[in-house]
């Protein structure tokens, strides 16, 4: 904890407050007005100053998050628009209604730009192919609210929320996805766990990308990424020297005309498995980074969209479970089969990191590296 009540039992806060939302909690609201309307929202205050909102209908993604008045993530001009503006689903439609806020889920079929394939294996003969949207559903998907709250666990006050996230068609695939966010009273972190199930009688194809959009002031001129990574990159999109670093790994001021640049990076997991990358920003509250740990043997890949344009201006945290082009990563070997019943597990836990901690985690990276 870093607030007023970190020297204080769980006794001692429960005597200083009439409910435990006076300094923490979860709140279930709605938007009612815009694009968002009828979008509705689970809102957690952890007391730290670190706070975010789950979109209930916008696939249980995390829209808006801040840090002590600074946002995590870049907000679209559509303001997270409700599922019902999804359009041209099977080409570019994502663009207009589904990226944007902190998180986007993209898959849980496909995830990269719009491609068909063979859906054969599904036995209706009057669709042999299916062509799947940039990034597929997932981020527009309306969720169902399992549960959501606060709790004492001992000494702890858990926040936590969970969800579940269908996509499903019939004469076709049958994933159901449970999702479950935790964070507590003093926290400036929070955990997201999704597990994967195959709830159909076919086997079903499966991708996963987490598309994060960190922005201003979190990314600005002088901004830097900390990661882990084995070697130059690859370039996917854009122009860029990929042997110079800075290319990559330092952000610069919005820039009239960008092209945007897409890099595929070979990160180095550590002893645990897992990957921790970090935005930091040397003039944000006296050095301050967002940073993002996942599972690298569920995630073996990482995309960065660094994208330094007017308004646009953002850069995407993409762990994912495979590169894009179907084909290429049929070919490889990633292309993940999910058998009837089958399931899988990714845990994600967002953090904010001070300027010690940042150093900290950069002497780690440059030693893994």
């Amino acid at each position: 904890m870093d607030f007023f009540a970190s020297n204080l039992s769980a006794a001692d806060i429960r005597r200083r407050v009439g409910h435990p939302s006076q300094i923490a909690g979860v709140r279930f609201l709605s938007s009612e007005d815009g694009p968002s309307r009828g979008v509705r929202v689970l809102e957690f205050r952890t007391g730290t100053g670190f706070g975010f909102e789950i979109g209930v209908e916008r696939g249980f993604d995390v829209g808006r998050a801040d840090y002590r008045g600074a946002s995590l993530g870049w907000m679209p001009p559509t303001l997270m628009p409700g599922p019902w503006y999804f359009e041209d689903q099977a080409n570019f439609g994502w663009l207009r209604a589904g990226l944007g806020g902190f998180n986007n889920t993209c898959g849980f079929i496909h995830i990269g730009n719009p491609e068909e394939t063979s859906v054969a294996h599904y036995n209706f003969p009057a669709r042999p192919t299916e062509r799947y949207g940039v990034h597929d559903r997932a981020a527009l998907i309306p969720a169902e609210l399992l549960s959501f709250g606060g709790r004492w666990d001992g000494e702890r006050y858990v926040l936590e929320a969970v969800g579940r996230i269908t996509q499903a068609q019939t004469y076709g695939e049958n994933l159901v996805v449970t999702r479950t966010y935790r964070s507590e009273l003093g926290a400036s972190w929070f955990t997201m766990e999704d597990v994967v199930e195959n709830a159909g009688f076919l086997p079903t194809e499966h991708m996963l990308l987490y598309h994060i959009n960190a922005g201003y002031p979190f990314v600005d001129e002088g901004s830097e990424l900390i990661a882990p990574v084995r070697g130059a990159p690859k370039l996917l999109f854009g122009e860029a020297d990929v042997r110079d670093r800075t290319s990559w790994s330092r952000f610069i001021a919005p820039q009239k005309n960008w092209i945007q640049q897409t890099f595929q990076h070979d990160m180095v997991p550590d002893e645990n498995g897992e990957v921790e990358v970090a935005i930091f920003n040397p003039r944000l509250l006296g050095g301050t980074a967002l940073s993002v740990r996942y599972d690298h043997r569920v995630m073996p890949n990482y995309i960065e969209w660094r994208m330094m344009g007017e308004g646009q201006y953002a850069v995407g945290i993409e762990p994912c479970t495979n590169g894009f082009g179907r084909k290429a990563v049929a070919e490889s070997g990633q292309l993940i089969v999910l058998q009837p019943g089958e399931r899988r597990t990714y845990r994600t836990t967002v953090s904010i990191l001070s300027n010690e901690e940042a150093g900290k985690l950069r002497d780690r990276t440059v030693a893994a590296a």
